[in-house]
């Protein structure tokens, strides 16, 4: 079906799946991937290079009953987005959709028997997703990339807010009662499960596993809080060094292991050694991002970007609003802003553009592309000018 505009409906993937959206072209081939949180193992939220000022091409409205959209994933060329929808198709409350990213065109829509923690991990033909069944029970659960048919289901009887972390052939779940599980990504059969104690202290483990060089690093939100390394392939603990609550993080890029507590950003080497703190002034939620010269953290109606020696390099600032997640591409970083994507200067924080984008989630960027998870349970593509 041509791309050329207007309105289209369409029956796609399980019977009775019905999609509604706009299309105003397509993006051509789609080669960058956007495969988990913070897109690679040491969630960076780096990429090399990004459309500039990009404009949207298609927006895809997922319809039936869907409240809102989630940040999705993206691999060859699929985009993979978690909803919150109700439809007399299924009881179920949250649903995950197959789109094509170079179109927004439905693949398959399922029902989802649980909340899920965005976004989805995908490796080779599986999409895993890890969610809440209740307040403390969690789930992992893996479906066929082709139809997005079930494969394995793992359940968890602990709180479970991490979304997964993939390298194949291995997926990565940590949870509120201090234990990291190690499933095959094909069968879901369990590799190893270890617990984290420090004395009769345990921890609670709320943000996703961060991989490098066959190491884990993993930080905790309370109980025995820091930040602890185990061996990848054995669950054995390396190292652990005590912090705050860390609520962000880790994130791992070459020899820098860096978390947030709160107000407080620390950086350690992948040996364990402290390296240095940073103060910023607010507490924030959302995601921080990494390359090789600067961390960049948000805070509330700031994002500063620290240089790798734990030195303030700049700092962004908006009058009214709140920052979002920061993603780093090439000389640009992006920034959800309210309703807005901003585009800084990497090397000193001045604004190069913004566009309007009644968004929610983070933004999937790569070099052909710019996918956002938008109000009202729509997914917009944008690309180049």
């Amino acid at each position: 079906m041509a791309a050329t505009g207007g309105s289209i409906s369409l029956t796609a993937g399980l019977a009775g799946c019905v999609f509604g959206g706009t299309l105003s072209g397509d993006l051509g081939e789609i080669t960058g991937d956007w495969p988990m949180t913070g897109r690679d193992l040491g969630h960076t939220r780096y990429v090399e290079v990004a459309p500039k000022n990009p404009d949207t091409v298609w927006v895809a409205d997922l319809d039936d009953g869907v409240r809102a959209a989630s940040t999705p994933a993206l691999a060859d060329g699929q985009l993979y987005v978690p909803a919150d929808a109700v439809s007399d198709l299924s009881h179920y409350r949250h649903r995950l959709y197959g789109l094509t990213a170079a179109t927004g065109e439905l693949r398959w829509q399922i029902p989802l028997r649980a909340d899920p923690n965005e976004p989805p991990a995908v490796s080779g033909n599986r999409i895993v997703i890890s969610a809440q069944r209740d307040v403390e029970k969690g789930r992992v659960v893996a479906f066929d990339d082709r139809y997005g048919e079930e494969a394995w289901l793992y359940d968890i009887d602990a709180r479970l807010t991490a979304p997964p972390t993939v390298s194949a052939p291995l997926v990565y779940i940590p949870d509120w009662k201090g234990r990291v599980h190690a499933l095959d990504v094909s069968d879901g059969s369990i590799r190893w499960t270890q617990r984290i104690m420090r004395g009769d202290s345990g921890r609670s483990f709320a943000t996703p596993v961060a991989l490098q060089d066959d190491t884990l690093y993993l930080g905790s939100q309370s109980g025995a809080t820091g930040v602890v390394a185990l061996d990848a392939n054995t669950g054995e603990e390396r190292w652990s060094k005590s912090t705050a609550a860390v609520i962000d993080g880790p994130v791992v890029r070459d020899d820098l292991v860096v978390v947030r507590t709160h107000k407080l950003v620390v950086a350690f080497d992948t040996e364990g050694t402290r390296q240095w703190s940073y103060n910023v002034l607010d507490a924030d939620s959302h995601a921080m991002a990494m390359n090789d010269q600067h961390v960049y953290v948000p805070s509330r109606q700031r994002l500063y970007a620290i240089d790798r020696s734990g030195g303030k390099a700049w700092h962004y600032h908006l009058q009214q609003g709140q920052v979002g997640t920061p993603t780093v591409a090439g000389d640009t970083v992006f920034l959800r802003r309210n309703d807005h994507l901003t585009a800084l200067s990497r090397t000193d924080g001045t604004e190069q553009w913004t566009i309007s984008q009644d968004g929610v989630g983070s933004a999937v960027v790569t070099p052909e592309a710019v996918f956002l998870a938008r109000k009202g349970g729509e997914v917009a593509g944008l690309g180049a000018e």
